[in-house]
Formats: C-alpha cells, structure tokens, sequence
C-alpha cells in the first residue's frame, strides 16, 4: 500500500486523497480531541452518503483504504476508537455489498476492532453507548460479518468467537428488546450462513446455558435460548457431534463441559427438542456402559427429561426409555437408587394414572425389597415425598411398603421408614379439616407403629416414644383437639398396640419414679451417704435406659452432678417429677434444663439427659388434669354413642374409652384431682353395661384415696354403691368393690366386716343361687385377703364345711353336654368362652379362688392347710378337672377347670412363706398342663407362667416347666413358647446383672439353677417309667436341648462346665422319693447323660471350654426333696443306647458292647484335682428342705398310708384296677382329714408334737400312671408309650361309676412279656388333633423302628426346631 501524506489540504484533498468534507487531515499525530472531532465530521459524511454510488465510491477509495491502516485501528482512545467503528460501518454501508476494503490480510483486523466496540453497549448511561448502537445496527442491517466467511478457518472461526464472547458478555437486562433482537440478527447469520459451526462457538453458547452463568447474567442466557431456537435446524447437527465427542466418545474437550454435559442436554430439549432430534437416540449406548459412574450420570440426566412436566420423550423414544427402565435393575446401587428417585418424580408431574407411571410401578416395586439398605432407604423416602405432597398419588400397596420396611433389619431404613410414617399421619390425621376416607388410609400406620416397641432394638423404643408426643398425640396442639387424637388412637389400634401403649406409659413412671429417688436423695445432709445412695439410684435411672452401658452409667451420674450442684436444674427437676403440673411448664422445664446443659455438659451427657427427660415427661407433657376433665368429657360421648367421630361409637370403642381411663387411673393416679372427673364415675357406676361398671370401680380402686382424702361428699355418696355391688353385683364387681373399700383405711374394717357376715350367710344358705354364690364367694376371698387377722379362723369353718364340701366336691349336674357337635375326634376341641361355661363350674372356680386369696392372706401355713389346699388342687389336675371323677362335669368345663386350679397353683407359690411346701408332683401335674389336649389351656397357662416368673414372683424352679414346650405340635403355640422362654433367660441375665452392681447378695434367679428340677421332671416323666428306649429318649432329648439351648451360649462360657458338672453330681445321688428303685434312678442317670452329651455338643459348636467348678460348690445347687446327697465315685457308666455316641467320638469315647460289668476304680487324687478346675462361682440358692433322716421316715409313712406309688418293679408293681380304686378315694379322705375339720374340733386340740409330725410327712402323692396322657410329637404319636394310660371319653360319662372305673383301666407292660392290657380304643389325642392307635403294638424296646438319625444327629437350633414340621 502507498504511503499517503498526513498533511491536510486546504479543499479537503491531500496529493490525490480525498477527505470528507470539513476535514482537513487525520492523523494519529493529532491531538485526541481534534482526531476525534475528524472522525467525528467523518462519521457524519458517510452517513449521509448513499448506497451504491460509484462515483462516491471511487471518490473515497483511497481514503477507506488509509482510515484502517494499523495506526488507526491500534489506538488507546474509547472515544476515537468508537467513532472509527462507526466510520468503518458505514463505509460497509456505503460501498454495500461490495468490501470496501481490498486487503484481505485487513480484515480479520477490522471486524475484530469493530467486535471490540461492542463491548460499550454494557452500559447504557456511557456517552458511547449511543455510538456502539449506531454500529451494531450497521453490522445487523448490512450482515457485514458474511464478509468474514470469505477467510480460512481459522481466522473466521477467531472472528466470530471475539463476537459471540462479546456479544453475551455485554447483553444484560437494562437492553431493550430492539437491541437484543439486533443482537440475535447479528449471530443468526453468522451461524445460518457459514457452513460450519465451530466448536468453540458452540462451547459458548452451552456455556451461557450452565446453571451458574444463569445465575450470573440471565440475559446472556436467554439470548442464547434464542438464538437455538431461530437455529436450530442449522446447528442440530453440529450439536450432534459436539455431544458425541464429549458424552459418548470422552474425547478430551474442555472440562467445563466435560462435567456439565449432562445438565446441558434437559436443558436443550426445553428450549428445543428438534436440537437433539439425533443426539438422544445415541444415549442408549451410554446407558449400558461398563462405567457404572457414566451410567449414573445418564440416568440421572434422562430421569428429569422423562419425568418433566408434559414430557412426552418417553414416547419419542421408546427404545430410549425401554433401556432406561432396564436401569431398574443395574448392578450398581447408586444407579438403582437414582431410578427410584425418578419415580416420585416422574408421579408427581404425571399422576399415578398416567401410561408412563403404570409401566414404571412394577420395577419401583421390585427395589422395596433391595439387598442395598440405601435403595430400600430411597424408596421409604420417594413413598414419604409423595404422600406429603399429595396422598392420592400413593396406592395401598406403596403405603404397605413403609409397614414392611419397619421391619427392616437395618437401622438407617427403619428408621427412615418409622419416620415417614410419622410424618404422614402428622400431616393428615392431627388436621381437622382433612378428607377422611385419606385419613382412614392412614389409619394402619398406628398398629404398624406402636408395633415397633416390640423390636429388639432399643433405638427403635426410644424414636417410637419420641414420635408417640410429637407424631401421634402431638403436645403442641390444643387440649381438647390433643385428648381427642390421644382417644381415639387408644380406641383404634389392635390388642398388640394397645399393650404398646401401656408399656411405653409403665416404662414413664418407672423412670418418673426414679428421677423422684434421685430428687429426694438430694437432701440427704451427710455427704457420704448420699453420694453413696445417689451412685445407687443413678444406676437405677441407668437401667431404665435402653441399651444401658458403662458408658450410659458415667454420664448419668455426671447429669445427676450437674443437677444437684445445680440450684435452677435442681429446681426445674423437681417441678417435673411432681404430681402438681401443667403441660405447658413442663414443656418450658424440658427446654430450660437442656438448655442449661449446653454450656455445662458435654453432647454425651446432654444426649443422655434429654433420653431421661423425654422418657420421663412422656405422659405429663400430653395430659394433666384440665386435659383429663376433657377426657372424661370425650369418654361420656362414646359411652353415650353421640361422638362425631365414628370409630369412637360402639361396644368396643366404649370398652376401650373406659380402659384408657383406667390405665390413667393405674400409672398416673395424681391425674384424679378434680370433683368434676368422680362425679362422671359416679354416673358410670350406675350404667347397665357390666364392664362400665367394672372398670369404673378399678378406677375408684386406684384413686380411693384421694378420694378420702380430699372428697368426702364423693366418700359418702360412694361408700353404699360399693357395698351394693359387694353383695349384689357380678363377682368381678364384688372383688373391686371390696379392694376398692379396702383401700379407704378410716371405714374399711366396718364396712368389710359387713359385708362378710352377709355373704357368709348367704354361702350358708340352701337358698342361695349359684350366681350369687359367685359373688359371695369372690367378696368373702378378697375380704379375707385384705383383714386376715379379724376372718381367719371364722373363714377355715367355712372352707371346710361349705366352700370344700358343699361346692368344690358337690357336683349336681346329671348330663353333661359336649360344646362340640363334631363327632370327628381329630378335630374335637373341648373349650369354650369363660362367659359359656356352666354356673356350677363357674361357682367351683371362684370357690377356688377364694380358697388360694384366703391363703394369700393369711401368709402363714396353720393347721397344715395350705397342704391340703396344693392336694385338693393337685387331685383336679391329676383328675382332668372333675375332683370326684363323676364323669358329669362337661369337658368344656373340666378344661376351665384344671386350668384353674393350675393359677391356683402359681398364687400359692407367690407367697414366700409356702415355697418349701411345693413338692416334686407339683411341678409334674403342672408340667402336663403344659402339653394338655387343650389348645387354650395351654396357651393360657404358659402365658400365666410367663408373668410370674417375668415378674420374680415364684421360685426359679418352675422355669423348668416350660422344657415342655418342645413337644407343642402347634406351630404358633411353639414359637410363642420358644420366644418367652428366651425372655424369661434373658430377663433373669438381666436382672443378676444389674444386681451384681453395687451388691454382694447372690441372685436367687439364675436360669441354671433349675436343671435338678428338669432331670427330675424329664426323668418322672409317664413316657420313661418301664425302661430306656430310644423312643421314649427322643422326646426327652428334644426337652433337654429346647432347655439347655438358650442356656449354653458363647456370651456365658461358665455356664457350661457348670451344667455338665452339675449332670454329673446328680449322677452320684438317688431318688429322694424312692431311693432303692432301679428303674427311677437310671431314668434320671440317662436325663442326665442327655444333658452332659448336649453341653459337649455346644461347646464343640461354640468352641468354648467345658472348666468345671469344683464339687462344693456345685452340690449346694441339689435340693434334697428331690435327690439324696451326692456320694460315691463318679458314675461312668453310660445309660443311653449305643447309637448316642456315634456322632460324638471325639468329645467323648464310644461304649462298648454289652458286656459283663467291670468293677469301677476311683479316680486318683491327682485325677480329681485335675478335673476339679475353679471357675467364677455362681451365687448360691438357698434350697430348704428337710433331712434325708427325715425324708426316709416320711417316705416309710407315706407308702404304708397311701399305696399310690408302688415300686416299678415287676414283683412289686401294683394291678391297675388296685392303683384306680386307692386314687379315685384319695381326694375325700385327704380333704376330710384337714379341709373338713373345724376348728373346734378334736383334731384342733392334740398336742403341738402330733401336729408338727403331721406337717413333716408329705402328702401322698397319686399315682403317674393317670389317665391324662402326654402329647407327644406326631413322629412318635403313631406308636404309643408302653405305660400310656388312657381316659374315658364323653360318651362314656353317662355308663355307671362302675362301668367307668372299668373303660379307664391303666395300660401296663409287662417287663417280660411285653404285652398289653386293653384300652379304651375311643380315647383321644392329647392335642385333640389325632387318634392313638389301638393298643396292639408290643412294648418299645431299643430296636424299634424309629429313625436312628433323629436320636444321634447334631442339635438342632432353635430356628431349625421351629420351622421344622412333625409328620405322623
């Protein structure tokens, strides 16, 4: 290019170049303001110019050339520089649309300093502004940028980058709408005019749509957003490449992009679908990949593109969607958890009657049941999403789901689970202007999550009381709407919730109480002695603490510190623990005292106090007396049938209204302070319903008194209805108004005595029906229960001449009927409900009753007549339930009966003072309760066993009863057995454990101590009286390991050396009872090598050490009612058939074939040492009993008196028909040798020595070859035991007592001949779900057919044992 002088001349012309008009000369020489008053007059020139002369044209074609020389276009001046812009422009303009400018090197210089003055349109308050507008008007109208096409690559590519950057990084909201479309104009035709899009364009463009860039300049975004729409048909297909090189190739780009591809491709298929019209269907690849982190991403991109709000993609794309629910099932759990997340979406925006939604339903419920906890967790999550947002979009099925996942093993989806359920039913069911049929969808979630207190883990406990008070009966809302909720929860949920419930209020006021010991030890005065009772009861506060640790314990004792020094915690703690309270204080107490600990305790400590104090204020935080008087209110209106809610209407709504405010008056009878709530039980009282009635005077029971107390009008209006329903009322109603009475101290003994000498009169008369003989008899036992010492002696005449005699024994019934008409014996159930049994049979029960409440009573045995009593019960149990054997007593009510008499049993034994009384037929009767053909019997009896034992109110002998539950052929009866016997162990573990703490005392509650008492029973047992057999050993097995299983574990190693020891030292005793019988003695030498072989077999399991405890301190644990001292060598002679061993060849050597006997050695002294090792000794058990001298002289006494038990000897056996006719007479005269005699009688008056002789000497016992059989397990029930005794059947009740003493003939074996007498071939199972086969089959005998594998095999566990079925 020439060089042209910068010299201006005079008419606007320099050595041939022309300049604008007014313009001299320009030149970077001159001064900024004079240059940019040139450029200036030059802009305004060539706007004024018009398009397309030539003449102009070639006029000024040396001065265009030269305004863009490099001097030009490099200057620093905005202002000159912006006014050159628009002087280039418009010469674009001018020489349109040809290029003005000849160089092509010039150009990408041009258009990039001309993009460069675009940047000052950002701001529209500059002076430039208006400038900056004028060119990229010129550059829109005229598509000056097309001219940049005509370069390479390269350059063009750098131009347009330079103007896309700018342009978006300018853009903001203070534009218009002319300016930005003049924008989109400018990079529309840079994209629909060049042929190919350059990548780092399209790196811009995405950039702009990113989530952050949106955030920074939304313009810039949807400018973007425009621009893809006007085109997108022309960069679809370079936005196909870009995304398979970056998405599906991972070629390396730009690492922006390279992690935010994904987010990128929802958001061009919003703005517009046509842009990905072949991207998609590529996608597919990426969804089967083999990196479980690129499927993911996929997944989690394609889930908002399909679940978008009237997305349609789904069917667009069906290969594409079909291969995204195929993600269902990926390996990977993330993966599977992002696709379940997808779902709620996908239900929320499309609704569960959507196509999309029902194809996705069966793989979202395939994850309910994932083996990954974080799926099963995504999904109680998606369900709680849902149902928050809106109920009807969750079907049953998916609200079921959070039921089952409740019962997740897993803590973290448990937890989520009972979280969201609590969440739901917070949201719809505690608002009163929500849907009811949603509601009542609702309603399972309350059984579902009261039931969580049943799980083992303590957390579970601990989350249900916290969501109980926030949740189900939350303690922000009002009283009257809160006591509404707290209603008809307890109206609603099952028996099992229910028992939840109260268990969660018994656990409160455990810890109540405790926190009160705590309080009060606060003002012990001597420092050591209370640090040394606080330390006591902070270990008691402890223990109230599921899952209670070492740990728990310090903090514990740091929290009580801080409370006694403490003088505002102190306080705080006090005013909780009190009876005066309102709900809103102890709300702000809660706050207040966690708050104080803040600053004071660390976040254990802090954590553990807020567990005490949530657990403690469970029920004051709910209800107080305000709250209760409105209680009382909604209880009128359910009892009345005119509540607005329907589930409170009805019978059962009613009875359980009344019970809530039964359990209150039971746990918090502090809440009865106010007249208003005695004045509605007044009104209760007086209503027709008889359990209205009853659970209204337990009530006043509870609160009687406060009732003395502070109201005495209610006392004296009170006082005569309870006499009234003492004398006249149904016997349930008797006992509660006499305890009821009882409980008023000033007026009981009057008024009690009254009303004794009126029942007693009434039992008395000829005339009294049998109704109210119920009540009488239930009134006079619960008087002499609580005033013992004023009816004592009046009460024995009474019990002797009338309750034994006239009631017990008398049986006036001719034709007894069978409650079921089925004549089929293998279904014939002989039970009924209580309500249906006969009057006679129900006076006989509460004459039962009031017997064992006397005895309660009186605490001592005088006259010996708490043995006759254990008599008289044992005769109804050995009898089946009919004492006299009439054969009248129909068997629904005989099964009421000895069921009875078996509570009966336990009360006595509850009684610390007749412990020692109970002998080895005691436990025996009782022991084939438990198998009793009845169903309910047993059930009933078992659970009865359960609480008393659960509640160390009987001895640990009687733990050995429940051995017997090995032989339930009902499946759920079984496993309910199994579970509540691990309780009682566990309870029992328990309880030594935290006795241990702090105590020196031993526990009389060890489990083990109760093995000498199952060797006995097992070895008594009627199955194993005539020899050792196989058969007879299989069930006796099954007992031993059923007992021993939950006994012999890893966590108690010492248990086992102390159980085989103990085995062993039996071993070396005899048979307190017969101690010359043979036969007896090894019946109880092989229960004891079953036992010694079993703790082998766990311990070879477990691989723990069998270290046996030295002999003293092992025989203490024999009671000698049952065994003789122990004495002599060991015994190593093995009573068990040969086949027991085989499996155990390395624990223990095998026995050899029979052979002659060889004379036992004595271990050398160096041999028991060895065998002797100490282990921890176990606290010793006081078993009390009298000396053998004794035992032997009472034994002589009772064979030459009774004659019931004959020796089991072939030569000295007694006949059956001799054996029936001594037990059938045993009943009348044990009973007319105590029971019938008063007390002024002339046995009252013999000497004291007589009378303590006749105290010493055991009761005759009756023979065990009753007619009540064993259940056996259905593999041995098709070949009956040799001694199996059989019964008479109902059809055989009305033949002659002579004809029945004949059918129920005892079936004996003859040692020898091994034949049998004849039997009754009517006779019935035990279970009453099978027949015993006729009495053709010979004796068992150790070769009989029973399977050797069942004998010998390893021990089952408890899990095999239950599941496994019993098969004829």
């Amino acid at each position: 290019m020439p060089r042209y002088s910068t010299r201006g001349g005079g008419g606007g012309e320099s050595d041939g170049m022309k300049f604008p008009p007014g313009v001299k000369d320009v030149s970077t020489t001159m001064n900024r303001t004079e240059l940019s008053r040139a450029f200036k007059k030059c802009c305004r020139c060539f706007s004024d110019l018009d398009q397309g002369n030539e003449t102009i044209m070639s006029e000024y074609k040396e001065f265009v050339e030269y305004i863009v020389q490099d001097e030009f276009l490099e200057m620093k001046d905005n202002n000159c520089c912006v006014f050159l812009g628009c002087l280039i422009t418009d010469i674009f303009r001018v020489y349109a649309p040809n290029n003005p400018f000849q160089s092509m090197d010039k150009i990408k210089e041009i258009f990039k300093f001309v993009t460069a003055q675009l940047s000052l349109l950002k701001d529209p308050k500059d002076p430039s502004y208006h400038k900056a507008h004028h060119i990229l008007s010129n550059l829109a109208t005229l598509k000056c940028y097309n001219i940049c096409l005509e370069l390479d690559g390269d350059s063009s590519s750098e131009i347009f980058v330079d103007l896309y950057r700018t342009l978006l990084s300018t853009v903001n909201s203070g534009h218009d709408k002319n300016l930005k479309d003049k924008m989109l104009e400018v990079m529309t035709f840079v994209l629909t005019d060049s042929t190919c899009t350059p990548k780092s364009l399209i790196d811009l463009i995405l950039e702009s749509l990113l989530e952050k860039s949106q955030r920074m300049n939304p313009s810039a975004f949807e400018l973007s957003k425009e621009l893809l729409r006007r085109t997108a048909t022309v960069i679809e297909q370079p936005i196909m490449a870009y995304f398979q090189k970056i998405a599906i190739a991972n070629h390396p780009v730009n690492e922006k992009m390279l992690n935010n591809w994904d987010k990128l491709i929802p958001i061009l298929y919003h703005i517009a679908p046509g842009l990905l019209l072949n991207t998609l269907p590529q996608f597919e690849l990426k969804l089967k990949v083999d990196n479980s982190k690129e499927r993911l991403q996929t997944v989690r991109l394609f889930s908002g593109m399909f679940s978008g709000k009237d997305s349609d993609l789904a069917v667009q794309y069906s290969k594409l969607w079909n291969s995204f629910l195929g993600r269902f099932n990926d390996i990977e759990a993330e993966v599977r958890s992002a696709c379940v997340n997808f779902y709620w979406s996908l239900l929320a925006n499309h609704g569960c009657e959507s196509k999309l939604s029902k194809e996705t339903l069966p793989y979202f419920k395939q994850r309910r049941h994932d083996t990954d906890e974080n799926v099963r967790l995504s999904v109680v999550c998606a369900i709680r999403g849902l149902a928050i947002n809106n109920i009807k979009l969750v079907s049953d099925d998916l609200l079921a789901c959070l039921k089952d996942r409740v019962k997740d093993k897993k803590w973290k989806v448990r937890e989520g689970a009972i979280r969201a359920m609590a969440d739901i039913y917070k949201k719809y069911v505690t608002v009163d202007d929500c849907h009811r049929p949603d509601v009542r969808r609702i309603h399972p979630f309350r059984n579902s999550l009261l039931h969580v207190y049943y799980h083992h883990n303590c957390d579970d406990a601990l989350l249900l009381e916290r969501i109980l008070i926030s949740s189900l009966v939350p303690y922000k809302l009002p009283v009257q709407h809160r006591m509404k909720l707290l209603l008809e929860l307890y109206v609603t949920v099952d028996e099992h919730a229910l028992k939840a419930i109260g268990e969660i209020i018994k656990n409160q006021r455990r810890m109540k109480m405790a926190l009160i010991d705590v309080v009060k030890s606060f003002d012990i005065k001597d420092d050591k002695e209370r640090g040394e009772v606080i330390w006591q009861k902070s270990l008691a506060v402890a223990s109230l603490i599921p899952g209670s640790t070492q740990v728990v314990r310090e903090n514990v004792k740091k929290f009580v510190r801080i409370a006694y020094q403490d003088a505002r915690i102190k306080q705080l703690l006090t005013y909780i623990v009190s009876e005066d309270y309102t709900c809103k204080k102890i709300e702000t107490a809660i706050r207040d005292i966690l708050k104080k600990l803040d600053g004071e305790a660390s976040k254990q400590v802090k954590h553990v106090s807020q567990q005490i104090l949530e657990r403690a204020v469970i029920l004051p935080i709910i209800i107080d007396t305000e709250a209760l008087k409105g209680l009382f209110e909604l209880v009128k209106e359910s009892l009345d049938s005119v509540s607005d809610v329907d589930e409170l209407n009805g019978e059962e709504a009613q009875k359980r209204a009344i019970g809530l405010l039964r359990l209150l008056s039971q746990l918090a009878p502090h809440l009865f302070n106010a007249q208003e709530c005695y004045e509605d039980l007044l009104g209760f009282i007086r209503r027709q319903n008889d359990n209205i009635v009853d659970e209204s005077l337990l009530i006043f029971q509870k609160t009687a008194q406060i009732v003395e107390s502070k109201y005495p009008k209610i006392r004296s209006v009170l006082l005569p209805e309870l006499k009234m329903k003492a004398k006249t009322g149904t016997s349930k109603q008797a006992k509660r108004a006499v305890y009821c009475i009882a409980e008023m101290t000033s007026i009981s003994e009057t008024a009690l005595l009254s009303i004794y000498d009126y029942c007693k009169t009434e039992i008395q008369s000829k005339d009294c029906n049998m109704e109210k003989l119920q009540t009488s008899l239930t009134a006079v036992g619960c008087i002499s229960e609580v005033l013992p010492a004023k009816v004592s002696r009046t009460m024995r005449s009474l019990v002797a001449a009338v309750i034994v005699k006239e009631v017990i024994m008398k049986t006036t019934m001719t034709n007894p009927i069978l409650t079921s008409p089925n004549k089929s014996k293998k279904n014939t159930s002989y039970w009924c409900d209580k309500k249906a049994i006969g009057k006679e049979s129900k006076a006989k029960i509460a004459a039962f009753k009031c017997m064992v409440r006397w005895l309660q009573g009186m605490k001592k045995n005088e006259a010996n007549v708490v043995c006759s009593t254990l008599r008289l019960l044992e005769h109804v149990l050995h009898n089946n339930g009919d004492l006299m054997k009439t054969g009248n007593i129909p068997k629904t009510d005989m099964s009421h009966l000895r069921l009875q008499s078996a509570i009966c049993i336990l009360k006595i034994a509850q009684v610390p003072n007749y412990r020692d009384l109970f002998l080895p037929v005691h436990y025996q009767e009782l022991a084939m309760l438990v198998n009793d053909p009845e169903m309910e019997v047993r059930r009933i009896f078992v659970n009865r066993l359960y609480t008393s034992l659960v509640c160390l109110q009987i001895n640990i002998s009687f733990l050995s009863l429940f051995a017997m539950v090995s032989q339930e052929t009902n499946k759920t009866q079984r496993n309910r057995g199994t579970v509540l016997y691990q309780q009682l162990v566990k309870r029992f573990r328990d309880f030594n454990k935290e006795k241990g703490i702090g105590s020196t005392s031993p526990s009389n509650f060890t489990p083990e101590y109760m093995l000498p008492y199952l060797i006995y029973l097992l070895a008594d047992d009627p199955d194993f009286q005539d020899g050792i057999s196989k058969r007879s050993l299989a069930r006796i097995k099954d007992c031993v390991q059923f007992a021993l299983e939950p006994l012999l574990v890893k966590t108690h190693p010492e248990s086992f050396g102390f159980i085989k020891r103990l085995a062993e030292n039996v071993k070396r005793t005899k048979n307190s009872e017969e101690p010359d019988s043979v036969q007896r003695n090894e019946n109880i030498y092989a229960v004891c090598d079953l036992v010694c072989l079993y703790v082998i077999q766990r311990s070879a399991q477990f691989a723990v050490g069998v270290i046996e405890p030295d002999d003293r301190y092992v025989a203490r644990f024999i009671p000698s009612k049952l065994f003789t001292i122990p004495s002599g060598p060991e015994n190593d002679k093995y009573y068990l058939p040969r086949e027991f061993y085989l499996n155990l060849k390395k624990q223990i050597p095998t026995p050899p074939p029979p052979a002659p006997a060889l004379p036992t050695t004595t271990p050398t002294k160096k041999q028991a040492q060895k065998k002797t090792q100490q282990i921890r000794k176990l606290p010793p058990v006081t078993v009390s009993s009298p000396p053998v001298s004794t035992m032997a002289s009472n034994k002589k006494q009772q064979v030459a008196t009774s004659g019931s038990r004959a020796p089991k000897s072939s030569s000295s056996r007694a006949s059956p028909k001799k054996k029936m006719n001594n037990s059938s007479k045993q009943p009348t005269e044990e009973i007319n040798s105590s029971l019938l005699t008063p007390p002024n009688s002339e046995s009252t008056k013999e000497s004291d020595k007589e009378q303590q002789e006749e105290r010493m000497s055991p009761a005759p016992t009756p023979t065990r070859t009753s007619g009540r059989k064993r259940k056996l397990p259905r593999r041995l029930a098709h070949s009956p035991s040799p001694n199996r005794t059989t019964t008479t059947t109902a059809s055989s009740a009305s033949s002659s007592p002579s004809k029945r003493s004949k059918q129920s003939r005892v079936v004996m074996t003859s040692p020898k001949s091994g034949k049998k007498s004849s039997t009754n071939e009517e006779e019935e199972d035990s279970m009453g779900d099978e027949r015993s086969g006729a009495a053709s089959s010979s004796g068992s005998s150790d070769e009989d057919s029973a399977p050797l594998s069942s004998l010998v095999g390893r021990p089952s566990t408890s899990e095999e044992s239950q599941s496994s079925t019993r098969q004829s």
